[in-house]
């Protein structure tokens, strides 16, 4: 069996999108951080956008990922995308990702 390339650390969704940052492990660990780590936002059609990682904050409530494209807010139950809309998202977890997804993502990565 091959070894996966990549494993999910963080994952959020509802019906339109979902916010996933994963780490390839197809890469050695020295790689560069914005080589190894990738936030993606993947829509309902199955589009793959990559997030630009600008910054991250924590609060006493919600951890905040910034990205050029647009600010993820989250915590242990639930996050919130904000772009040119709001997505309110539920957490999931972090490797339970459909086989289609799956594969996809696979894809991506190669």
């Amino acid at each position: 069996m091959n070894r996966p390339s990549f494993k999910t650390l963080i994952h959020f969704s509802n019906d339109d999108i979902r916010v996933i940052e994963i780490k390839r492990l197809d890469l050695p660990e020295t790689t560069e951080k914005s080589d190894l780590f990738h936030w993606l936002l993947i829509n309902k059609d199955h589009s793959i956008q990559k997030l630009t990682f600008v910054a991250m904050s924590e609060d006493s409530k919600f951890q905040t990922r910034e990205f050029k494209e647009g600010k993820l807010r989250f915590d242990d139950m639930q996050g919130f995308y904000d772009a040119d809309t709001s997505h309110a998202l539920k957490s999931c977890r972090a490797n339970d990702l459909p086989d289609t997804l799956v594969s996809l993502l696979e894809n991506y990565f190669t």
